[in-house]
């Protein structure tokens, strides 16, 4: 019995002992994981992690860095506050709740963004926005916050081909006034068609020599559907397409009943 019982006694060790050694290279790998994860998405993770740093909350989901002034906190207030009426006046009620980080100095927006204009960070859980110096203003948060509204409304935000999801922001954004011209003549007055196939990838809008042509076609093509369809036609493109519909013939129908 002795024997017995030593012998279990031993088998329990080793079980023990195995568990604590299977449990330790666990733990391990997920901070490995970890570390490697904030690597190479340093910038992302100190976005999601914004309110556990020393940037100030001013207003409900707003971020600047400590030192910033009354007058750029009003003003930057000032800024959401026009571009979420935009929001609403384009879609209706906002329904989305993005976090804004405003970094005005260069070590900030080095933590934050690879860009001193506008940078957005989607997760499921919520976007995070970061804007710099060349972004503050009620444009590009307009734009980046039209970006977020409509990847909160759709269930899959790939519905949308990228054009219209950058010609809707760069509509409500106002810094493409230049369109209509633009299109006149790149369509030679409209007697050539566009490829929309060309502008439905997010290179086609990355800082280069032809983006700014591109958002401009872009904003054309939308200004004049959302002209005609209005704010019911983009809601119920959104609800067709959470409803299972196709971009191309939710979008075309909708004009078509609203002509006829």
């Amino acid at each position: 019995m002795y024997g017995n019982d030593k012998g279990e006694i031993t088998l329990i060790l080793l079980r023990q002992k195995r568990i604590k050694i299977v449990s330790f290279i666990i733990i391990l790998i997920f901070i490995l994981a970890t570390l490697i994860y904030y690597l190479i998405y340093t910038k992302q993770t100190n976005a999601v992690l914004v309110k556990y740093s020393n940037m100030k909350q001013i207003v409900h989901h707003v971020y600047v860095e400590p030192d910033s002034s009354e007058n750029e906190k009003a003003e930057l207030i000032y800024y959401v506050q026009s571009a979420t009426k935009k929001i609403e006046a384009l879609f209706g009620q906002r329904e989305s709740t993005p976090i804004l980080i405003y970094a005005k100095s260069e070590k900030t927006l080095k933590k934050y963004a690879n860009s001193d204009i506008g940078q957005t960070y989607y997760f499921p859980w919520n976007n995070y926005m970061v804007i710099g110096t060349r972004g503050f203003n009620e444009n590009v948060i307009a734009h980046e916050f039209t970006h977020a509204e409509l990847r909160k409304r759709l269930k899959n935000s790939s519905k949308v081909p990228v054009w219209f999801d950058e010609g809707l922001a760069a509509m409500i954004d106002g810094r493409y006034s230049d369109n209509e011209m633009v299109w006149n003549i790149q369509t030679n007055n409209g007697k050539n068609l566009i490829d929309f196939n060309l502008l439905d990838s997010h290179s086609a809008f990355l800082p280069n020599a032809q983006s700014h042509r591109n958002y401009e076609l872009a904003c054309y093509e939308v200004s004049r559907w959302y002209g005609i369809v209005g704010k019911s036609g983009l809601v119920k493109l959104i609800d067709d397409l959470n409803k299972g519909g196709h971009f191309d013939d939710v979008y075309i129908a909708i004009e078509k009943n609203v002509r006829n």
